[in-house]
């Protein structure tokens, strides 16, 4: 039972989680006898070694929902399915309820030389997720030849590969660099991202692993960094970046890709509007597509920035940070070409591919310090030329000579072989305001940590621009008309669609043949979480249960979805600061009428020992 339970049904070698378990547990314990090394070279040199081995597992707890299921491949393999979208649903038809989504033995290894004043730190991360590297989905099996290397099933990366120095200047300041391949940590956001924090990239495969690293969340980079004291209440920081290095997401597939084309090397965009089956195998064997061509990465010149950070001793040595950077896009947009010739027979000679826009700018401002002690954190953000994705949907009617689309003058198609801009730049402000404290004496436990963070987005001249809204929600009443349910004119989705019936057809209409889901011009929201420590229930032993909660309260942008929330709940034992065992469970729900995760709950189980 237990094996059937942590295995992908077909999967071929049915290993228990239990016995893996002890099998991980009794290796950490023997490996953990040795502690973390530390080295004197000499009197001058220390060599420090240190090193963290996890093994972890996620479950799906729940089943796919229907309306985010593409009808005609689903109903092949015997599931339920009511969507229109064959883009976007491998990710979810996959998986059952009970399913492992992810199991994985990974470690992160580093050595740092030490010395007097400078040194030099190297880093290795190191992961096998068994689940999907023998495992087999429901609809689609699991390929991640052809992905980028961090987001392969299995793997070993230098990770941190830098020098650092510190130097005493001539002011009696000092000042510190770096040169190589580290990260860096700019603004103050908490939880949400398109800030400051925009000048790095995102590990999010690594994120969505059980038993995650802090440390593997952010994607070093080669640059040369520092930071110098002007005065004693002012410094100056600054970076270079020799190489551009993209976000990496979760490939095609895989429990937590919400697209079946957007991850590198995925694709291609499937049409089904030939007669027959519908189903995608069909139309790719009849070249009812728009095949991927070659992805166009940013160039690695041109990405630098500077910041001024002034002490205030006025207002309780509260730190005021001015900002500027030229940085080209870590997430990917997307660009493609028209058919060359008209007609379904000739979709494959259209052509997408993921691009990474360059030289955006973003001026900053952040401002961080105690009101009692309570620590106190915000910051403002503004990208006068924000790359943002038009609505996918548009984009493949454009391609395919409609008529109706916005990359087009009204009434007008495409010409054959035109290249089409996926995306538009737009003036882009964002705040965000948080705190965070430390209290006791709450629910028996030692200490109650706890954080909460407002965030609000501005997108300037929207115009007539569609950006964003899911593909599996069809055409907008923005391209079709206004729909009239008693009539049935003006219908987005039109009758025959993915054999739905008439009826389904009318509720799709009435229910996303409008103008919402769209990017609006205001959008906010906010996240809480809380942790109660508790040091003394067990012999050397601490306990922290951790509940973390997300509600995007209005509008549509980067960060936030209108009516989206989720709830996190963890609780971890950490044993002599070395042996921890974490379970944690999420679940997405909320309002949001154009949500695509409200269906992936899961549950999560890990044991990491450090040494």
């Amino acid at each position: 039972m237990v094996g059937q339970f942590v295995s992908f049904k077909r999967q071929n070698h049915h290993i228990s989680l239990m016995n893996k378990t002890v099998l991980c547990l009794s290796l950490a314990l023997v490996i953990s006898e040795v502690s973390a090394a530390s080295l004197d070279l000499n009197d001058q040199w220390k060599l420090e070694t240190k090193t963290a081995l996890s093994f972890g597992t996620n479950w799906s707890t729940q089943e796919a929902s229907s309306s985010l299921v593409y009808k005609p491949d689903a109903n092949h393999i015997g599931k339920e399915g009511s969507s229109i979208d064959v883009n976007g649903d491998d990710g979810r038809v996959n998986f059952d309820k009970g399913d492992v989504i992810s199991q994985v033995v990974k470690g992160f290894t580093e050595l740092n030389l030490k010395g007097k004043q400078q040194g030099a730190v190297v880093s290795a991360k190191y992961w096998y997720d068994h689940a999907y590297e023998t495992g087999e989905g429901d609809l689609k099996a699991f390929d991640d030849s052809a992905w980028p290397r961090l987001a392969k099933f299995k793997g070993i990366d230098l990770w941190d590969a830098y020098v650092w120095k510190n130097f005493a200047l001539d002011n009696g300041q000092s000042a510190n660099i770096k040169l190589g391949k580290h990260t860096l940590q700019w603004g103050k956001s908490q939880f949400f991202q398109n800030g400051l924090n925009s000048v790095s990239a995102l590990d999010y495969a690594a994120i969505n692993r059980p038993g995650g690293d802090a440390r593997e969340r952010v994607i070093p980079t080669e640059m040369f960094s520092f930071e110098a004291g002007i005065n004693e209440h002012l410094k100056f920081e600054g970076f270079y970046q020799f190489k551009f290095r993209p976000a990496v997401v979760d490939g095609c597939g895989t429990f937590f890709a919400i697209s079946d084309f957007v991850p590198e090397n995925c694709g291609p965009i499937i049409i089904t509007v030939m007669p027959g089956d519908k189903l995608s195998d069909t139309a790719l064997g009849a070249k009812s597509y728009i095949p991927r061509s070659e992805s166009r990465y940013a160039k690695d010149s041109g990405q630098y920035g500077f910041s001024l950070k002034q002490t205030l001793p006025k207002l309780n040595n509260a730190e005021l940070g001015l900002y500027f950077a030229n940085y080209h896009n870590r997430t990917a947009n997307f660009d493609g070409t028209a058919v060359t010739a008209a007609g379904p027979a000739n979709f494959s000679t259209a052509q997408f591919f993921s691009i990474y826009p360059e030289d955006i700018k973003m001026y900053g401002l952040s401002l961080a310090g105690k009101i009692g002690t309570t620590s106190v954190f915000s910051e403002l953000t503004h990208k006068p030329n924000q790359p943002l994705q038009f609505n996918g949907t548009d984009i493949v009617y454009a391609q395919v000579l409609d008529k109706n689309t916005p990359l087009t003058d009204a009434g007008t198609s495409a010409q054959f072989g035109q290249y089409l801009q996926g995306y538009a730049r737009a003036p882009v402000t964002q705040f965000s305001l948080g705190a965070s404290d430390s209290l006791t004496n709450v629910l028996g436990a030692n200490s109650f940590n706890w954080a909460a963070e407002l965030a609000v987005n501005h997108i300037g001249d929207i115009g007539n621009h569609r950006f964003g809204r899911v593909g599996v929600f069809g055409r907008s009443e923005l391209s079709s008309g206004a729909y009239n349910p008693e009539t049935k004119e003006n219908q987005c989705t039109p009758y025959g669609t993915a054999h739905l019936s008439n009826d389904e057809i009318d509720r799709l209409n009435e229910r996303f043949c409008n103008t919402g889901g769209f990017f609006t011009e205001w959008s906010y929201g906010y996240r809480l979480r809380g942790a109660l420590v508790y040091k003394d229930l067990l012999p050397a032993t601490v306990i922290t249960p951790i509940i973390l909660f997300r509600h995007d309260v209005e509008g549509f942008s980067q960060n936030f979805q209108e009516g989206q929330m989720s709830i996190a709940a963890a609780v971890s034992a950490t044993y002599r600061q070395r042996y921890t065992a974490e379970m944690a469970y999420t679940s997405f729900f909320g309002s949001n009428d154009f949500s695509t995760i409200d269906d992936r709950d899961f549950t999560s189980l890990a044991f990491k020992v450090n040494f």
